[in-house]
């Protein structure tokens, strides 16, 4: 098991796995925080927050539900807007909240979202330094 964790350790998530790969994208909203996704169905994850624990933030056509802390304010993850009690839709957990040391190597795919295609612009290793 794997947990990402918010600045202030209010809210905890728990992933099943380490990811076999990881998504940087270029989107105004990701160009703007920076967060490596991971992608796990909300099945497998285990949300660990007090009630009222998250803020929510939903932009232009309402495809994403951002969540962030509302004690820190660190973007955690991301659901289907339209979807949140989909159980088996994807989830984007924001791996900046994991131990760097874990991920070190696993491959990360430059996406790009600021235009919508989603292609690969680039990979490269995960490295800390």
């Amino acid at each position: 098991m794997i947990e990402a964790v918010c600045h202030c350790g209010q809210v905890r998530l728990r992933l099943p796995r380490k990811p076999r790969v990881i998504t940087a994208c270029n989107c105004s909203f990701c160009r703007r925080q920076g967060p490596l996704f991971a992608y796990y169905t909300r099945r497998s994850i285990e949300v660990v927050a007090p009630d009222n624990g998250f803020e929510r933030y939903v932009w232009g056509k309402g495809v994403l539900t951002w969540l962030r802390c509302r004690n820190c304010g660190c973007f955690t993850h991301h659901i289907a807007a339209h979807a949140e009690g989909d159980l088996d839709r994807r989830t984007g957990i924001n791996l900046r909240l994991v131990d760097p040391g874990l991920l070190m190597g696993i491959t990360v795919k430059l996406r790009d979202g600021a235009s919508g295609s989603w292609k690969v612009l680039r990979s490269y290793r995960f490295d800390t330094g």
